[in-house]
């Protein structure tokens, strides 16, 4: 050891003690392992490449027998591979180790102290890091000098192939954003940089579903009877040969995610722009919910769920117009409470909440969008309408500006909340009239905005003023509401803008320099709840949409992608287990973007980020496809069947149903998202479904429900009241004997399912799976299936939820 360093070790000792020296040692160490690590890596990578065989893995026979050549080179191939896997798997435990390492110095040591250590170890890593390599350089071309093949030669001066492995030092993840009082451990903060969409390769094969959806499906389509055999036959076959894919998690990792499933004191959400995963505090996530339901201008808190009088009142009114507006709307038989959440604003100071409203399934949410569609029309028929960025972009590009003009960007505060309810009630109402629609429509849509309520930690909100956040037709009507209150600002203006476009509540509109403030105070005049910010162009930039616009030394107007300074450029990783076209899809997005919104001059430049962004992503550019003009074949409309997605499996039943030009829609399985706490309100036995009522002795009773499964329950209860011996199987087992107790305070989901059809046949699959009490074996499925069910395993349901335990005990006591 020089002198430097051990001068430099006694300063430590000396300032932090011996303990903290001796981590920085471990930290030295760790980091010349992963030096090492790489290089041996490279070299196997490289041998791998070029069909080399080190000596390490080499396999020699000691008797020359026919044939051993090959079988011998194949097994030392083999060998090779999975050497390669042991170096990643003990590379990968060496950069876990390397970060825990360094967050722990981090914590330990100042600010200046931790970066001049870890520029220091980086150095010196990286020295070891080039003796090692020469070395294996060395070794590697000796080999090659050896073998037969005479390409692929590794020189010193040659840069990195891009299958080399290189070293990464330690960095914050941009992706991930944690302002919790809480530290992350590095397998943690590599789960959550995969981000929140990624879809977990799946843990067994879901047979009930594919078999439920697959049924569905031929029985919509009304296929002839020897076909749908067929194709359940093929189907049949793909499931039974079926295995499944390799995880696309490591083992560190998933027991991380598991562990912050487990965490109550954290939340994990998505934030509200730049697709970074946010990191909070529980008790602050709460605290700032609270402060936003503290406005008593907008909520106001009730003691009672409003959800089965709004349904009712709905039910009454699709009722009276159905006929006259031709109103064919089904509404939900479980209807759930609409559902508050917040997404945290890290752009902005103290991290607000922006609050979102989740209505589907709620009592007015089929008829909102019902109306939503009608009044569609109704609003676009103004100059000032932007429909998206590409039409924007269309707009301004032959635009000029003159020296003393200015881009300027308007944007109304909390549009939603603050707009007047009757006032947009009466400008639809006009424009009805004005379009010889039906003038109900408006009566429907006082129902839609009026009926806005939510639900937070258990108690219910109404909101008092402003649309229903949420609801399909907020948008139509706000955007109705501000064409009709900027005909009222334009006509009324001390000076009119050459140049007005808007798009929601967000306004791009080119001024006079020295009018910009009048202009304001003009449009904050107008309606007192109405209230604008204002943004001037910086640097001759101003952000509208996704479209950044430049101003050219000579006026005139150039436009690229605009992101935010929080954009992470974090898509679907392309390790997620989505399907190929999902995956493919983000990069045809991206190149779409880029070249409707970017002109001539931006787009290289953008086109060169898009791919950067994909490789980042572990995602490949989408191939340019020529368009073919040949006519396709006519085929028959099918209803499309929609099947869980399982790489290797799913993908091959699609192929299937392709036969009988049935188009196949792939969802993507359980997400990193979905394994997290959830950050709605749950309120359990909701969904209608499929469910389980076990007996203690032994046996269950499956059955099904178009309602809420907690209705459904309770019938059950109302039954064993009574004693219905002939109307209920649940009853109709206690009465054989004293060793029965039925035990509704757990009753168990073992699918959520609205559809008719597969949720009949799911029940009789999960018949067949438990052993029941039930009259009947229920729906009546096809002998093909049977060799599948075979294979499926009846397990534990985790997804219990409990009911006050009145039921049980009624049944011990009117037995006992």
């Amino acid at each position: 050891m020089s002198k430097i360093r051990v001068n430099i070790r006694e300063q430590y000792v000396n300032q932090y003690g011996l303990e903290t020296a001796n981590k920085i040692r471990r930290l030295e160490d760790l980091q010349t392992k992963r030096a090492r690590s790489i290089t041996s890596l490279n070299f196997l990578k490289r041998c791998r490449d070029h069909s080399l065989i080190p000596t390490c893995v080499k396999i020699t026979a000691k008797k020359d027998i026919l044939g051993s050549a090959k079988i011998l080179k194949q097994a030392s191939q083999k060998l090779l591979c999975q050497c390669i896997r042991e170096n990643r798997y003990n590379l990968f435990k060496v950069n876990t180790a390397i970060e825990k390492a360094s967050i722990e110095l981090k914590n330990i040591l100042t600010t200046f102290d931790y970066k001049s250590c870890i520029d220091t170890l980086n150095q010196r890593e990286t020295s070891k890091y080039i003796a090692c390599k020469n070395r294996q350089i060395l070794k590697y071309n000796k080999l090659l000098k050896n073998s037969n093949n005479k390409t692929g030669k590794w020189n010193v001066n040659v840069p990195a192939s891009t299958t080399d492995t290189q070293i990464h030092t330690s960095k914050t993840s941009t992706s991930v954003v944690n302002i919790s009082k809480q530290i992350l451990d590095a397998a943690t903060v590599k789960v959550l940089e995969k981000g929140l969409n990624f879809a977990i390769t799946p843990r067994r094969i879901p047979f009930e579903e594919i078999i439920c959806n697959i049924e569905d499906c031929l029985i919509k389509n009304n296929l002839r009877k020897e076909d749908m055999e067929a194709m359940r036959q093929d189907v049949s076959s793909v499931l039974r040969r079926s295995k499944l894919p390799k995880p696309n998690l490591s083992k560190e990792e998933s027991i991380a995610l598991k562990n912050l499933r487990a965490r109550s004191d954290i939340t994990v959400l998505r934030a509200d722009k730049g697709n970074a995963t946010v990191v909070m505090d529980t008790s602050d996530y709460n605290t700032k919910i609270e402060q936003l339901l503290s406005d008593k201008n907008t909520y106001k808190i009730v003691n009672k769920d409003p959800t089965n009088k709004i349904l009712k009142e709905t039910n009454d009114l699709i009722k009276k117009y159905s006929d006259k507006l031709k109103i064919d709307v089904k509404l939900p038989t479980c209807a759930k409470s609409p559902r508050l959440y917040g997404l945290p604003k890290i752009h902005k100071i103290n991290v607000p909440l922006r609050p979102i409203v989740s209505q589907i399934d709620s009592p007015t949410y089929k008829l909102a969008q019902h109306v939503a569609k009608v009044l569609s029309p109704l609003r676009g028929n103004t100059t000032a309408y932007v429909k998206d960025s590409y039409q924007f972009v269309s707009e301004i590009k032959d635009l000029q500006l003159t020296q003393n003009e200015t881009m300027v960007s308007f944007d109304v505060q909390s549009l939603f909340t603050c707009l007047p309810v009757q006032d947009c009630i009466e400008i639809v109402r006009r424009r009805l009239v004005e379009n010889d629609m039906p003038e109900e429509y408006a009566i429907i849509l006082k129902h839609c905005l009026t009926t806005g309520y939510l639900l937070w930690n258990h108690k219910y909100y109404i909101q008092v003023d402003g649309v229903a956040m949420g609801s399909p037709v907020s948008p139509i009507v706000a955007d109705i509401y501000m064409e009709d209150f900027e005909d009222r600002a334009l006509k009324t203006a001390p000076i009119s803008p050459r140049f007005y476009k808007r798009y929601v509540d967000d306004t791009f509109t080119i001024l006079p320099t020295d009018s910009t403030c009048i202009f304001l105070e003009h449009l904050n005049s107008i309606n007192n709840n109405i209230q604008f910010t204002m943004e001037l162009e910086a640097n001759n930039t101003l952000a509208f949409l996704d479209v950044l616009i430049i101003r050219n030394p000579d006026h005139s107007l150039s436009h690229s992608v605009y992101r935010k300074s929080t954009h992470t450029n974090k898509y679907l990783n392309g390790a997620s287990h989505h399907h190929p076209r999902q995956l493919s899809a983000v990069g045809l997005s991206l190149f779409q973007r880029a070249r409707g919104i970017c002109d001539e001059k931006h787009l290289d430049a953008e086109l060169q980020h898009v791919k950067q962004v994909l490789r980042d992503n572990n995602l490949r550019a989408p191939r340019q496809r020529h368009r073919s003009w040949r006519k396709k074949t006519a085929t028959v409309e099918r209803q499309p069947a929609v099947l869980p997605y399982v790489k290797g499996v799913t993908d091959k039943i699609g192929y299937i149903l392709k036969r009988a030009s049935i188009k196949t829609y792939y969802k993507p399985p359980t997400k990193i998202s979905q394994l997290l706490p959830s950050v709605k309100c749950q309120i359990p036995l909701q969904d209608a479904g499929v469910y389980k009522l076990d007996c203690e002795c032994g046996l269950s009773y499956i059955g099904q429900t178009k309602r809420s499964i907690e209705t459904r329950v309770k019938e059950h209860i109302a039954d064993m009241k009574h004693q219905r011996l002939t109307k209920s199987a649940v009853y109709q087992h206690t009465q054989q004997g004293t060793n029965h107790y039925i035990r509704f305070d757990k009753p168990q989901i073992l699918a959520k399912e609205h559809r008719f059809l597969p949720r009949m046949i799911r029940e009789a699959i999960e018949i067949k799976k438990h052993p029941n009490f039930n009259r009947e074996d229920g729906w009546n499925v096809p002998p093909a299936w049977e060799p599948v069910l075979k294979l499926i395993e009846p397990k534990e349901n985790k997804n219990t939820a409990r009911l006050p335990d009145t039921i049980s005990s009624f049944c011990m006591n009117r037995n006992g």
